[in-house]
C-alpha cells in the first residue's frame, strides 16, 4: 500500500474522537478487570486499602489535573507554532512542580491526612502510593500532547501500553503468591516507564522556561481547576462521607466503591468525545455544534440500550462477576447507572469551549451544596443507595443549570447540540426500570 494511501487509511481509523474514545475505554476496562480480579483474589480488606489509597490520590490530585489539561487544550490553537512547542515544555514543568509541592506536605503530614480523609489510624503501602503519584501524575500529559498534535494513533499505542501494564503490574505479584506491596511497587515501574514515554514527546520541543505563558495558562485554568475541584468533590466527599458514618469500615468502603461506579463504555466515551470537542468548538462553534449533536446522538443509541439491559439484569451477574461479598454494591451501581441521563447532555463543553469557566464554576459550586445536603439527609434513611441517588440528582440539577444558561447568554437552545426526544425516551424507561428494582 501506497504511503499516501496508509496515512489515509490511520486518519480513517484514528481520528482524535476515536482514538481518544479508545484511550479512556482501554483505562475504564483496566480498572474494572483489576477490580473483578482484586474481588477474586484478594480479601475485602485489602481491597478496601487499596480503594482508599485510591480515593486519597484523587483527593489530591483530581482537579488541578484536570484543570490545567482543559484550559491547555482550550488556549493551545492560539499561540504560533513555535510558542506552542514552549507550551508544552512549560506544561511539563508545572505538573512536576506542582506534583513536588504536593508530596512534601502529603507526606511530612500523613497522620493526619489519613485521619482526616479515612478515619483511620495509619494505611498501608501510603507511602509508596505517594511515590507513584509524583512519577505519575505529568504522564496525563501524554494523550493530550498527542491530541494537540493530531497524532491519534499514537494516542492509541500508548493507550494499550498503560492499561495492559496497569493490569499486569498489579496482578502477576499476586498470580506468584507474593505480598500486596510487590503489585504497589509495580505501579511506581509503569509510572516511571510512562514518564519516560513523555520524555520522548518532550526532546524536540524548545526547552524555555517562560514565566509570562505559565501565568497566562494558570490565569485560564483557575476557574476550571475550582470547577473541578467543586465537581471532584462530590465523589470525594461521598467516599469521606462513606468512611465517616461506618467510622473508616475497609469492607464497607470497598462495597461503596465497588458499586459507585458508572458504566465505563459512558464515562470513557463521553469524556473523550467531550474533550476531543474542546478545541473543535474553539475553530468552528456552528459545525461544532451540529457534530455534538449527531455523535451525541450515536452515543444515546449505543449506550443507552446498554445501560437499560444492565440495569434491569445486575442482580443475575454482578455477584457472579465481583463475588457474593459485593451484594450490597448492586443496588448502588444500579443508582450509578442513572447518571448517563446527565454524562451524555454535552452543554459544559460548550461552556468550556467558549472560556465561559467562571460560569461553569458557580453552577459546580451549587451542584456541591446540592450533593453534600442530600447525601446527609439521604444516608440516614437509605444508606450507601441515599449517597448514590444524592450524587445522581445532583449531576441532574448542574446539567439543568448549565443548559439554560448557555440558552439565555449564548442563545445556544439544547436543541441545536442534542437529540431531546431521543434523550428523553431513553432516560424515561431508564428511570422506569431502576425503579422496578429499588
Amino acid at each position: 500500500m501506497k504511503p499516501n494511501k496508509l496515512q489515509g487509511l490511520q486518519q480513517f481509523i484514528f481520528t482524535n474522537v476515536k482514538a481518544l474514545q479508545a484511550f479512556h475505554l482501554m483505562r475504564q476496562g483496566a480498572i474494572i478487570v483489576v477490580a473483578i480480579l482484586f474481588a477474586k483474589q484478594l480479601p475485602s480488606d485489602i481491597i478496601g486499602n487499596y480503594e482508599q489509597l485510591l480515593y486519597i490520590g484523587y483527593t489530591v490530585s483530581f482537579f488541578w489535573v484536570a484543570g490545567l489539561i482543559q484550559g491547555l487544550l482550550t488556549t493551545y490553537p492560539d499561540y504560533s507554532s513555535v510558542e506552542k512547542g514552549r507550551l508544552l515544555w512549560n506544561t511539563y514543568l508545572s505538573f512536576v512542580g506542582v506534583g513536588v509541592l504536593l508530596f512534601v506536605p502529603l507526606l511530612l503530614f500523613k497522620d493526619a491526612i489519613i485521619g482526616i480523609l479515612t478515619q483511620k489510624e495509619s494505611l498501608d503501602y501510603y507511602t509508596l502510593f505517594l511515590v507513584y503519584l509524583l512519577i505519575n501524575m505529568p504522564t496525563y500529559l501524554v494523550e493530550n500532547f498527542y491530541l494537540l498534535k493530531n497524532q491519534a494513533a499514537k494516542i492509541f499505542t500508548f493507550g494499550f501500553f498503560s492499561f495492559f501494564g496497569h493490569v499486569l503490574v498489579l496482578m502477576v505479584p499476586i498470580w506468584l503468591g507474593y505480598p500486596f506491596r510487590y503489585s504497589m511497587i509495580g505501579l511506581v515501574l509503569l509510572a516511571s516507564l510512562k514518564h519516560l514515554w513523555l520524555w520522548t514527546i518532550l526532546y524536540q520541543v524548545p526547552k524555555q522556561f517562560d514565566r509570562k505563558m505559565i501565568g497566562a495558562w494558570f490565569s485560564l485554568s483557575f476557574p476550571l481547576m475550582l470547577y473541578a475541584l467543586l465537581g471532584g468533590l462530590m465523589q470525594t466527599f461521598d467516599n469521606w462521607l462513606i468512611n465517616f458514618w461506618y467510622q473508616g469500615d475497609s469492607e464497607k468502603f470497598a462495597i461503596f466503591r465497588y458499586g459507585a461506579r458508572e458504566l465505563p463504555l459512558v464515562l470513557a466515551l463521553a469524556a473523550a468525545f467531550g474533550t476531543a470537542m474542546l478545541p473543535e468548538i474553539r475553530k468552528n462553534k456552528e459545525q461544532a455544534l451540529k457534530d455534538i449533536k449527531s455523535k451525541s446522538r450515536q452515543l444515546f443509541h449505543a449506550l443507552f440500550p446498554l445501560s437499560i439491559l444492565l440495569l434491569a439484569t445486575s442482580q443475575y451477574w454482578f455477584t457472579w462477576v465481583f463475588s457474593e461479598a459485593f451484594e450490597e454494591s448492586i443496588i448502588v451501581f444500579n443508582a450509578y447507572l442513572l447518571i448517563i441521563t446527565s454524562r451524555l447532555i454535552f452543554s459544559r463543553t460548550l461552556l468550556i469551549g467558549l472560556k465561559d469557566n467562571r460560569t461553569v464554576l458557580y453552577i459546580s459550586l451549587i451542584e456541591l451544596v446540592v450533593n453534600i445536603v442530600l447525601s446527609f439527609l439521604l444516608i440516614a434513611e437509605y444508606g450507601l443507595l441515599g449517597v448514590a441517588l444524592a450524587t445522581v440528582i445532583a449531576y441532574f440539577i448542574e446539567k439543568v443549570l448549565i443548559s439554560w444558561y448557555v440558552f439565555w447568554k449564548y442563545k445556544i437552545s439544547l436543541q441545536q447540540y442534542t437529540s431531546i426526544y431521543w434523550w428523553a425516551g431513553y432516560s424515561l424507561v431508564l428511570v422506569i426500570v431502576f425503579l422496578f428494582q429499588v
